[in-house]
């Protein structure tokens, strides 16, 4: 099941609780959470956070056991993520 949140402290414990790090897409520089064995450009918290709140960003993630999925970006492109237009696109993992 999708959940989509814009705290960043649940967006910091779903990392960390599935090993993902937080990055920038190395081609659009857009903010994006990298689970293991993905690549990206690392930036850490302290860049990933501020980024995020002030780009007005939603985090959208699967909370099914064994299934990690996620995707950063606007309200739009969380809409499109979840409608299955941007599976593939940048921010989604």
């Amino acid at each position: 099941m999708y959940r989509t949140t814009q705290d960043v402290i649940e967006i910091r414990r779903w990392a960390e609780q599935h090993g993902a790090r937080p990055c920038r897409d190395g081609e659009t520089g857009r903010l994006a959470l990298a689970l293991p064995g993905q690549g990206g450009c690392d930036v850490g918290w302290d860049e990933f956070e501020p980024s995020f709140l002030t780009g007005h960003g939603v985090f959208v993630y699967d909370d099914a056991p064994g299934h990690p999925r996620c995707f950063v970006g606007s309200v739009a492109e969380a809409r499109e993520f979840l409608c299955g237009g941007a599976a593939a696109g940048p921010g989604a993992v």
